[in-house]
């Protein structure tokens, strides 16, 4: 039987130390058997635990000296009192024997150090949508830790103790550009752990108004509104229409023509481009030159003048064809038209138009008579 206990405890000296994780600490095994303590010495950490288990004889364990704070022990080892466990919560050195037989060399130590701290995040990077949103990190330690990101659209859960998960949100990206926001963990004594949010930008959007824009036929400029999270270019596709070139994000475009010298109307394309997405047109509409043309309208009569509401029309053409009128204040600008007439006498309604001075042309493509009446109320 002896031969078999003996041969048993050779087999567990061989295998060395066994150690289990338990809420990040190790227990250390100790086998106590006829003058041995083995392994006689050992290399612990504040947290972990020291067993000894009996394997023959009768001993006992007991401190000889410990580090100041710690506490003392003294339990038998055998047949009766297998195990024995002590928990370590002071660093330093233990030493400690067996009372019966230290005589006989049975003595051993444990050296306890404060356990080192460790710290891990993943992922290393989280890929997220343009739009608002939220994701994590896991965090494995087993001490305190602190957390924080480096842009203002980025937050994250401050700390946390142990293993744990980091809680982000991020906010909307209206920009086409994508962007990255550091999340930086830390703890004591170990490297600081850097890991990514990275945010996809915004699809590409572009409004241009107003569709059209109607002007007169002296020289200027009018505005188109554009709103956009890109940058943007335009061009103008006549001479006499210059345009602003280029900008970013929400903008105007300013539209410079010159006087229209000619009889007829004349209109610009302008093309504004944004990578990605299909070109969109707006359209500048030119009034021609007041009396300049052809005059191919016989003469024609206006009453009442001053007018309040009803403007009559009198003129041998229109008793054989239709024509065009189109109406213009002090500053060439067409504020009606073109209106299509026939018959003579014709009637206008002019009741939504403003008290003021105004030129009426009949003809066509820019050409005819142009007389001028009032407006009253």
């Amino acid at each position: 039987m002896k031969t078999k206990i003996y041969l048993l405890s050779a087999l567990i000296v061989l295998a060395g130390i066994f150690t289990a994780q338990k809420a990040n600490a190790t227990i250390y095994q100790v086998m106590v058997g006829n003058f041995f303590f083995n392994p006689s010495s050992l290399n612990v950490a504040v947290g972990d635990t020291v067993k000894w288990v009996w394997s023959s004889g009768s001993h006992t364990t007991t401190s000889s000296s410990v580090p100041g704070g710690a506490s003392s022990w003294d339990h038998p080892i055998n047949s009766s009192n297998t195990t024995f466990s002590y928990q370590v919560t002071v660093a330093g050195t233990y030493n400690y024997v067996c009372t019966p037989h230290a005589a006989m060399g049975m003595i051993a130590s444990f050296t306890a150090s404060d356990p080192v701290n460790t710290l891990s995040v993943a992922p290393g990077n989280q890929d997220v949508a343009a739009a608002a949103g939220n994701t994590s990190f896991t965090v494995n330690s087993n001490t305190s830790w602190n957390a924080s990101c480096n842009m203002s659209w980025c937050t994250c859960t401050p700390s946390g103790t142990g293993n744990g998960t980091i809680n982000i949100s991020y906010t909307t990206n209206t920009s086409t550009i994508q962007r990255i926001s550091d999340v930086t963990v830390t703890a004591s004594g170990v490297p600081d752990q850097i890991v990514t949010v990275t945010q996809a930008g915004a699809a590409p959007t572009l409004i241009v108004s107003p569709a059209t824009q109607n002007v007169g036929q002296a020289a200027g400029s009018t505005n188109y509104s554009v709103s956009s999270n890109s940058g943007w270019s335009c061009i103008s596709d006549q001479t006499w229409c210059t345009v602003t070139s280029s900008g970013t994000g929400n903008g105007s475009i300013t539209a410079t023509y010159t006087a229209n010298t000619t009889g007829s109307q004349r209109s610009a394309m302008i093309t504004i481009s944004v990578s990605g997405l299909p070109n969109q047109m707006v359209e500048l509409d030119q009034d021609a030159a007041l009396g300049v043309g052809t005059q191919t309208a016989e003469t024609f009569s206006l009453y009442p003048n001053p007018v309040k509401s009803k403007l009559t029309i009198v003129s041998e053409s229109l008793t054989t064809s239709a024509d065009e009128v189109n109406i213009y204040n002090m500053n060439s600008i067409r504020v009606m038209g073109p209106l299509t007439i026939s018959g003579s006498p014709a009637v206008i309604d002019l009741s939504d138009l403003s008290e003021g001075v105004y030129f009426i042309r009949i003809g066509r493509d820019g050409k005819g008579k142009v007389q001028k009446f009032v407006k009253t109320f």
